[in-house]
C-alpha cells in the first residue's frame, strides 16, 4: 500500500508539474535521441557512401571475373571450365552477382580466299592433285591400290606426269596458304550468342553439319567489319587458318550470316570490336574445334580429319554487380564469401581458372575512409551530446531550484531526506522512460533530416538521408535512459539536506558558483585535455598497426570533444565576470527596467 501511495504521489507531482517538467523531457529526450543518433548516422552516413562509391565506379571496378587459356581447346574441358565457375556463382556470389555472362575467343587465325575470282583456288589446286596421284597409281600398275575417288577421273593413262612414277615422288598436298599480308580474325562465341548479336544479312546459324558425300563448307557468320574487308557476301567461301600449326590445319568456311553487336557498349566485348570478328555458334564452335572425322574419299587433300584443333582459346566469365543489393550490413560477409568463391574456383579447377576483381580494393578503400571520416563524426556527436547532458543538469537543477519552497513543505510535513530524494527519482524515472521511449523516432527524424544539408546533400540529391541500421540501437537507448536518469536525479542531491529555512532562503539568494568551480573540476579538466593533446599528437589519429587495418584511435574521438568541454568550463568561470560588468553597465542609465535586468543578471548568473 505505501508503494501504491508512492507512485501515486510521483505521478500526482509530475502531473502537477508537467509544465515546469516539459523542458526536463525535452532535455532528456535530445540527449538519448543524440545518443540513438551515434550508431544510426555513422551507419547512414557509410552506407551512402558505399552506394555513391558503388554507383559511380566503373564495371572494371565492381565486376568479378574468371578465365581460364587452353592451348588445346577441348569441348569437355569448356564445359567442365563452366560447371567449375557457375558452381561456385551460384554458391557463394547469388545475391550480388546473379548473372553470369560467357565468352570464348580463339587467337587469331588468317583469311585466305579461295575459288574462281580468287588469286589461287585451292581446291581445284587440291583437284589436280589428286587427279595425279590417281594417274601415278594408274600408270604405275599398281590397280589395286588405286582409291574409289580416282574413278571420278576420265583417261587416267594420258595425264603427263611429269616423270613421277612412284607416291613417294609426289609434291605435298596444296593445303591452303594465307597470303602475305592475310587479313587477322579471331572467332568468338558464348552460350548467349545469338543475343549478343544482330543478323543484318542472312541468318543465324547454329548449323554444324557436313555433308559427308561432298567436301562441303562450314556455316560461319562474320562481322560487318569484316564482311567489308574480305568483300565477302552471303553463300562466298574461304578458308581460315591458324597462324602456327601444321599445313594441314585449316578449316573451310561459308559466309550464313553478316551480324553487327546488339549492343556494343556491352561489357562482355572488353577491348575488343565487334565488327572485326568472325562468329561460330556456341555448339559449332565446340564441335569444330577439335578433329572432326572425314573420308578421303570427299576430302581434296585425303584427310582423314577436318576441324580446328590444338588451338589457344580463352575462356571468360565475366559477373556483373547489383550495386543497389551491397548493403552496408553485408559488407563484412560479402568480403568472406568473394574470398571462398575464389578458393573454391581455385581448387576445383586445379589452379588452371584464376579469378580477379577490384572490388575488394574499392571496399578496402571505403573502409579506411570510413575510419578516417568517422572519427570527426563521433567527435562533434560526442560533443553535441556532452552539451546536450550539461544542460539537461542545469535545467534540472534549476528546476530543482525553484521547487525549493516545495521541498521545504515536505520536510515541514515530516518526509524525510531520503523520502524526498525517492520523489525526485521516480519523477526523473517517469521522465527518463517516457524520453527513452520517444528518442529512437527522434533520432531517426534528424538523421533523415541531415540528407538535406550540405555536405550530404550532394551525395542524396537533397533527399532525407536513408537511415541504416547495423548495430541495435537498444544498448544506446538504455545507456542513454540510465544517463538522463543520473542526471536529473543526481541535481536533488544538494537539496535533499537542507533545512526548511535554507530551502526557503534559496529561492531568494540562489548561488553564484557552478559545481564544476567548487569543487575546481575545471581546472583538473584543462590539465587533462593538454596530456591527452600532447598523448594524441604522439600516436597520430589512425592507427595501422592492428590485425584489423586501419583503424580509429579512441583518443581522435575523445580530446576533440574533451578540448571543446574545457573550453566551456573555461568560459564558466569568465562568464560570471562578463554578466556582472554588463549588469553594471544595464545600471548606469536612469531606467528602472534596464537596472533591475543588470541586477539579476550580476546575482545569478549561473543559468545563464
Amino acid at each position: 500500500m505505501k508503494i501504491a501511495t508512492y507512485l501515486g504521489l510521483v505521478v500526482r507531482r509530475v502531473w502537477a508539474k508537467k509544465g515546469i517538467l516539459f523542458g526536463s523531457l525535452l532535455g532528456a529526450t535530445l540527449v538519448i535521441a543524440l545518443l540513438v543518433v551515434v550508431p544510426l548516422y555513422e551507419a547512414s552516413v557509410q552506407a551512402v557512401d558505399l552506394k555513391f562509391s558503388l554507383d559511380n565506379a566503373l564495371e572494371e571496378e565492381t565486376d568479378v571475373t574468371a578465365f581460364s587459356t587452353q592451348n588445346s581447346y577441348t569441348a569437355s574441358t569448356g564445359e567442365f571450365n563452366r560447371e567449375v565457375v557457375l558452381e561456385a556463382q551460384q554458391t557463394w556470389l547469388q545475391p550480388w552477382y546473379p548473372t553470369t555472362e560467357e565468352r570464348s575467343q580463339s587467337r587469331e587465325f588468317a583469311v585466305i580466299p579461295s575459288g574462281p575470282d580468287a588469286a589461287i583456288d585451292f581446291i581445284a589446286l587440291a583437284d589436280q592433285w589428286r587427279e595425279l596421284l590417281c594417274a601415278v597409281l594408274v600408270n604405275g600398275g599398281a590397280l589395286g591400290e588405286v582409291p574409289d575417288f580416282c574413278n571420278a577421273f576420265d583417261d587416267l593413262e594420258s595425264v603427263d606426269t611429269g616423270g613421277i612414277t612412284s607416291v613417294e615422288e609426289l609434291p605435298s598436298p596444296p593445303y591452303p596458304r594465307p597470303p602475305q599480308e592475310a587479313l587477322q580474325v579471331r572467332i568468338f562465341t558464348s552460350p548467349e550468342l545469338q543475343d549478343l548479336v544482330t543478323v543484318v544479312e542472312g541468318s543465324y546459324t547454329a548449323d554444324g553439319d557436313v555433308n559427308p558425300s561432298v567436301y562441303s563448307p562450314v556455316k560461319i557468320m562474320l562481322g560487318r567489319e569484316v564482311a567489308s574487308l574480305t568483300g565477302a557476301s552471303i553463300g562466298d567461301s574461304f578458308f581460315i587458318k591458324p597462324f602456327s600449326g601444321l599445313p594441314n590445319i585449316f578449316e573451310y568456311v561459308e559466309v550464313a550470316g553478316i551480324v553487327e553487336a546488339t549492343d556494343r557498349n556491352a561489357a562482355i566485348w572488353g577491348v575488343d570490336d565487334p565488327d572485326q570478328m568472325v562468329y561460330f555458334d556456341q555448339a559449332v564452335f565446340d564441335a569444330w574445334l577439335r578433329p572432326v572425322s572425314t573420308s578421303p574419299t570427299v576430302d581434296p587433300w585425303i584427310r582423314t580429319d577436318r576441324g580446328l584443333p590444338d588451338i589457344n582459346v580463352t575462356q571468360r566469365w565475366r559477373m556483373p554487380l547489383q550495386a543497389d543489393t551491397v548493403k552496408l550490413q553485408d559488407v563484412e560477409e560479402f568480403q568472406n564469401r568473394l574470398a571462398q568463391f575464389r578458393a573454391q574456383v581455385a581448387r576445383d579447377g586445379s589452379g588452371t581458372i584464376p579469378t580477379t576483381t577490384f572490388i575488394t580494393i574499392l571496399l578496402e578503400a571505403f573502409t579506411t575512409r570510413s575510419v578516417i571520416v568517422g572519427g570527426p563524426i563521433l567527435a562533434m556527436l560526442a560533443l553535441v551530446v556532452g552539451g546536450a547532458i550539461y544542460f539537461l543538469v542545469y535545467t534540472s537543477a534549476l528546476t530543482v531550484e525553484r521547487e525549493g519552497p516545495e521541498i521545504a513543505l515536505l520536510k515541514s510535513r515530516g518526509a524525510s531526506s531520503w523520502q524526498t530524494v525517492g520523489i525526485h527519482l521516480g519523477q526523473s524515472l517517469v521522465i527518463a522512460t517516457i524520453a527513452a521511449l520517444i528518442a529512437p523516432v527522434v533520432a531517426r527524424f534528424l538523421v533523415g533530416l541531415t540528407g538535406r544539408i550540405p555536405p550530404l546533400s550532394t551525395l542524396t540529391g537533397g533527399d532525407p538521408l536513408e537511415v541504416a541500421q547495423v548495430r541495435s540501437v537498444l544498448p544506446f537507448m538504455i545507456a542513454g535512459g540510465v544517463l538522463t536518469f543520473v542526471a536529473m536525479g543526481v541535481t536533488i542531491l544538494p537539496y535533499a539536506r537542507r533545512g526548511v529555512l535554507s530551502l526557503r532562503a534559496l529561492a531568494s539568494r540562489p548561488g553564484t558558483q557552478s559545481v564544476w568551480q567548487k569543487y575546481n573540476i575545471d581546472l583538473f579538466a584543462i590539465a587533462l585535455s593538454l596530456a591527452l593533446l600532447l598523448q594524441l599528437r604522439l600516436r597520430g589519429f589512425i592507427n595501422t598497426a592492428g590485425e584489423e587495418g586501419a583503424t580509429l584511435d579512441p583518443l581522435a574521438v575523445i580530446v576533440p570533444a574533451w578540448l571543446l568541454f574545457t573550453g566551456a568550463l573555461i568560459l564558466l568561470r569568465l562568464f560570471p565576470y562578463l554578466l556582472r560588468f554588463v549588469g553594471w553597465l544595464l545600471m548606469k542609465p536612469r531606467g528602472l527596467s534596464t537596472a533591475l535586468t543588470g541586477m539579476h543578471l550580476g546575482r545569478n548568473p549561473v543559468p545563464y
